[in-house]
């Protein structure tokens, strides 16, 4: 054990990076829509701390540049015991994709910052099955790592996205961490955002996103609908049921925000009391 690492007791965290390309591959959106896609998958994982790579990006990446480069697969790998130090999170998933056709060739590095360990795996994701076959051969490889659960976590749903969509997802999200980094209160420029529903508006994933788009904009009565729509096509989206209580709070409406906060809880099995608690300290 890396004794020097004081990482919290109970469940431990993991973060998923963004997939960078891989050796001939251009950059595009792709890494970060795989991203996004594992982050929303794995934050499901009952036998682990709620994770987004999302909250802690500018601390991460304090500099735009840095992340547009890493992104863009332009710099050096992360040093991922540092950041498993400083962000006090145990497990990290990093890896690099190549486009072939319709089908994307991933590889995926898990890294254990407490035990300095590091298990590789290799993957193939084809839009064309929902993405279920490559979430839960991703979901069995990490329970094989050792992050145990029984069966699959319950939001694991048939994402209805083509590599266009992908591509626009993650441009969109490449905006958005953008935003959080360096963005000063600036407004989103949705244009990603609103192509890649217009590509795919079966989408969860794109709808969750642009909801959070509209959200960070503060049109908070739109970004309920896209989250709204996204709970339509994934019930148990825990992004969107937190994008749907975070709306209702802006709105001071405190019977909604109590109900999304008792669903998002329910989609990680976890005690109503909990989300009671939060509800009752952000109204009192």
């Amino acid at each position: 054990m890396n004794s020097c690492i004081d990482f919290e007791t109970g469940k431990d965290k993991l973060i998923v990076m963004p997939f960078r390309p891989g050796p001939g591959q251009g950059a595009d959106g792709i890494g970060l829509g795989v991203h996004f896609f594992l982050g929303n998958l794995i934050c499901l994982h009952p036998g682990l701390l709620e994770c987004w790579f999302g909250w802690r990006v500018k601390k991460i990446f304090p500099h735009p540049d840095r992340l547009t480069a890493y992104c863009r697969g332009q710099n050096p790998s992360m040093d991922i015991l540092g950041l498993g130090a400083g962000e006090k999170v145990r497990f990290w998933i990093e890896g690099r994709y190549c486009c072939a056709g319709e089908a994307v060739s991933i590889e995926v590095v898990l890294h254990d910052a407490r035990d300095s360990l590091i298990s590789r795996s290799g993957f193939t994701l084809e839009p064309e099955g929902g993405l279920l076959g490559f979430g839960r051969a991703v979901f069995d490889w990490i329970r094989d790592c050792g992050i145990t659960c029984d069966g699959y976590p319950g939001g694991l749903w048939p994402e209805k996205i083509s590599l266009n969509g992908l591509d626009h997802l993650g441009e969109a999200l490449g905006v958005l961490y953008l935003n959080y980094v360096d963005g000063a209160g600036a407004f989103l420029d949705l244009a990603h955002f609103e192509k890649a529903v217009s590509t795919c508006p079966d989408s969860y994933l794109c709808q969750d996103l642009l909801g959070w788009g509209l959200y960070k904009n503060g049109h908070h009565g739109r970004a309920a609908e896209a989250f709204t729509e996204a709970v339509v096509l994934n019930p148990d989206g825990m992004g969107a049921l937190a994008g749907l209580m975070w709306c209702a709070l802006a709105e001071k409406d405190l019977e909604k925000t109590l109900h999304y906060a008792l669903e998002k809880g329910r989609c990680r099995g976890e005690d109503p009391k909990k989300a009671r608690a939060f509800v009752v300290n952000k109204f009192s």
